[in-house]
C-alpha cells in the first residue's frame, strides 16, 4: 500500500560555532513589512525571513533562508539498485535475479508546495556533535539512581547515535568543523530533526523531494554552471576536505545543493516497510556534473552497510564509499505539524528498522532517551 506522505505527513569539540553579528532570532523570522535589502517571502501571516537557529547550551549556529512555494512536476523516483545480497538470494534460490523497475502505475505528478524555510549549508559535523553527545548523556543518565529508561513510544524519546565503527574511514573527507556530517542513515538524520526540534521547540525535519527539488530549481542562475556552484568529481583534483559553502550560492541564497555530498530526503510517497532505498538527492564530490544536478537521485542498498562488522548493522551509521559522499539539510516549515506528521517524519519507516533500533539499545550498543531543552 502506498502512503502519501504530503497528504499525511526538522573528534570536534562544542563552542567551534561563532557568533553570527546581528543575527536574527527564530522569533523574528516572520515580519509584519517586507524588509528593504534582503530576500524574503510574502505569506498570509507576514514576510518570511532569514534567521540564525542557534542550538541551546552551545555557540553553534545553523543558518536559515526562507523557499517561496510554488509548483513541482515530480518524476517517480528510479527502483532500487540490485545489491549483492538480492543476487545471492536469487543464487540460492537457483533463480535468476531481475532487478525492480520503475512502476508503470506511478507518473509525473504535479505537487503543491508550501513555504518553507530551509539550511543555507548541508549539516556540518558541528552542527551535528551535539546530537551525537547525547549518547554519552544517555549513558550517563543510565547510572543514575532509580534512573528508568523511556519506552520507544515516548513522544519525546529519541535515539541517539553510537561512535562509528572507524572514525579515519567514515569521517576521511570530513577533517573540519564545517564538513558536512557524511556516513549517517537516513534515520539517523530523521532522529536529528527531532532531537533538534525539541531541543529548540521549533519544528525541523527533512525536505520532501518535491521542496529539495523545488528549492533546487526555483534557485538556478543560468548565468552559472554546475563548475560555479557544485563540488564534483571533475573539478576536484584530489579529495582531501569536504567543506560547506565553497561554492558560490544559488538565488535563494543555498550552498552546494549540487554536488559536494548527497542530501537525504523523504519521498512524497513512500511505500510502507521501506528498510532500504531511501533517496539522496543532489549528486556529490564522487560523481561527475551531469551526475550533480537538481533530479540527480541515489537510492540507498544494504551494500552501503557491507562494512559494518556488528548485527544487526548499525540503524544510524553507514559504511560504503557512496555514504561518505551523502549527508542532509534540514527545513522547517512554515505551519507547524501535526502529531502525526511528526512522527511520519522523525522516526523509523519500516518495522525492521525499528526492530534493529530496539535490539541495539536493548544489547547496550545504542542509546534512547528523552530530550529537554
Amino acid at each position: 500500500m502506498l502512503i502519501s506522505i504530503r497528504l499525511l505527513v526538522c573528534s570536534l569539540i562544542l563552542g567551534f560555532g561563532a557568533t553570527v553579528v546581528g543575527a536574527r532570532e527564530p522569533e523574528a523570522r516572520i515580519q509584519p513589512k517586507r524588509p528593504t535589502g534582503e530576500r524574503s517571502v510574502k505569506t498570509d501571516r507576514g514576510f518570511m525571513v532569514a534567521y540564525t537557529q542557534r542550538i541551546p547550551g552551545t555557540n553553534v549556529e545553523i543558518e536559515m533562508v526562507p523557499v517561496a512555494g510554488g509548483t513541482m512536476d515530480l518524476k517517480p523516483p528510479p527502483p532500487p539498485p540490485a545489491s549483492w545480497n538480492d543476487e545471492w538470494r536469487a543464487e540460492q534460490r537457483g533463480a535468476t535475479y531481475v532487478p525492480p523497475k520503475v512502476d508503470p502505475d506511478l507518473k509525473v505528478q504535479t505537487v503543491e508546495i508550501e513555504p518553507f524555510w530551509m539550511g543555507k549549508f548541508e549539516i556540518t559535523m558541528e552542527q551535528y556533535m551535539p546530537y551525537r553527545q547525547l549518547y554519552y548523556a544517555h549513558k550517563k543518565a543510565a547510572f543514575r539512581k532509580g534512573y528508568e529508561r523511556p519506552g520507544f513510544d515516548e513522544v519525546d524519546g529519541v535515539s541517539s547515535p553510537t561512535d562509528v565503527y572507524d572514525y579515519s574511514y567514515n569521517f576521511e573527507f570530513a577533517g573540519a568543523s564545517d564538513s558536512p556530517v557524511p556516513t549517517t542513515s537516513q534515520f539517523a538524520a530523521r532522529q536529528y530533526t527531532k532531537w533538534l526540534s525539541l531541543t529548540c521547540k521549533l519544528d525541523y525535519r527533512l525536505p520532501l523531494r518535491s521542496e529539495w527539488q523545488h528549492a533546487c530549481v526555483s534557485g538556478q542562475k543560468p548565468e552559472l554552471l554546475v563548475d560555479d556552484v557544485a563540488v564534483h568529481f571533475e573539478n576536484t583534483e584530489k579529495v582531501e576536505t569536504i567543506r560547506a559553502g565553497t561554492k558560490l550560492a544559488s538565488s535563494l541564497g543555498l550552498h552546494d545543493l549540487q554536488g559536494n555530498v548527497s542530501e537525504w530526503v523523504i519521498e512524497d510517497t513512500a511505500t510502507t516497510g521501506l528498510f532500504r532505498g531511501h533517496v539522496a538527492i543532489g549528486g556529490n564530490f564522487n560523481l561527475d556534473a551531469k551526475d550533480c544536478q537538481c533530479d540527480s537521485i541515489l537510492r540507498s542498498t544494504e551494500d552501503w552497510w557491507d562494512s559494518d562488522p556488528d548485527f544487526p548493522q548499525s540503524p544510524w551509521w553507514a559504511t560504503s564509499d557512496e555514504s561518505r559522499a551523502t549527508g542532509f539539510r534540514i527545513i522547517s516549515p512554515l505551519k507547524q505539524m501535526s502529531d502525526q506528521l511528526r512522527e511520519l517524519y522523525w522516526e523509523a519507516d519500516s518495522d525492521r528498522l525499528r526492530e534493529d533500533v530496539e535490539s541495539r539499545v536493548e544489547s547496550g550498543r545504542g542509546t534512547f532517551g528523552l530530550v529537554k531543552p
